[in-house]
This record gives structure tokens, sequence and C-alpha cells, in this order.
């Protein structure tokens, strides 16, 4: 029974993070939502489409959102970045987890992508942080990056030593991977 409140309190986060998403885009566009593994529906009972969530294993289910964030600094110049949150079904009491789905070097993305902050870190609890709050805490991560707390020691000295060649790179990889109209 856990399982089923679980997941319909992780489909609560989810509908609130889209309707913000979806009200918030247009006058502060931190935030635009492509997909999430619950399938949307009118009624309220979530579904996962991953055939790999099995409740047995409660400590390693979550939902994935995808979407795009839009940090509005120089170098990012409010370009779309392609990431993923991977929220756990023990949301709030346990972290949500955000990748860069874009090749990037920033002082606070690891070589796997993942965007790592002591805001998120494991043993905090997140009971009065929305998904949006997440989300707006990586924006600025990605427009400030946390000094105290790098994990990619190269782009964090070629940020300290070097900032314009910093935001040379970090500008031509955003271009590189900027998404396009079709």
């Amino acid at each position: 029974m856990a399982s089923v409140y679980n997941a319909k309190r992780l489909w609560t986060h989810y509908m609130d993070l889209r309707n913000w998403a979806a009200s918030t885009f247009s006058t502060s566009k931190i935030f635009k939502l492509d997909n999430c593994s619950m399938q949307d529906s009118d009624d309220d009972t979530p579904s996962d489409s991953r055939s790999n969530n099995s409740v047995a294993n409660q400590s390693t289910q979550f939902i994935t959102i995808t979407g795009l964030i839009y940090p509005s600094t120089e170098p990012f110049g409010g370009r779309g970045l392609r990431i993923e949150l991977r929220v756990p079904y023990g949301y709030p009491h346990e972290p949500p987890e955000v990748y860069m789905k874009i090749q990037l070097r920033h002082p606070n993305i690891d070589k796997d992508g993942r965007i790592c902050t002591v805001l998120l870190d494991a043993g905090k609890n997140y009971v009065q942080m929305s998904l949006a709050d997440v989300l707006k805490i990586i924006v600025d991560l990605i427009d400030q990056p946390e000094r105290g707390h790098v994990v990619d020691a190269e782009a964090g000295s070629c940020l300290d030593s070097n900032p314009e060649k910093y935001n040379q790179a970090i500008s031509a990889a955003v271009e590189a991977n900027e998404p396009r109209c079709s």
C-alpha cells in the first residue's frame, strides 16, 4: 500500500511541476517540460511506463522527468539545456537527482552528467521543497557555480584562472547541443 501512496504523492508533485512550468514559461522561462515517465491522464492514478520499475525494489524506484532549463547568465544567454530529473519514490524524504543531458564541462557537473550541489545532498529533508524549487536551484547553480563543491576540478580551475576561456567553452558546448526546431 505504501508504494501506491508514494506513486500518488509523486503524481501530485509532477502535476504541480507541470502546471508551474506551463504557467511561468512565457514570463520567466526557467523550465520547459518535455516528458515524464508517468503517463499524463485525466484521472489521478499514476502509471509508470518503465518496465524495469518493480514495486519489490522500492529504494531504486523513481520517475524520470525531462525538459529544458534556461540559465540566464553569459555564456548561456537563455538558451535551453536538456536535463533529466530523477525523482525517487521516497521523495521528499530522498533527494532527486538531476542530470545534464548534453556534454557540458561545469564545476558542479560530474563526468556522468550528474549535477552536484550541497542543496540536494542525501540526508536532507525536502518536505518543503517542490520540484519547481529543485529546478530553480539547478538553474541558479548552472548560472553561479558552487566554488566550494567542485566535482570537475579542470572546469573549476579554468573558471577561476581564465573565465573568458571557460565562457567560450561553455558557449560552444551549449551552441553545439542547442535544441533546434524541426
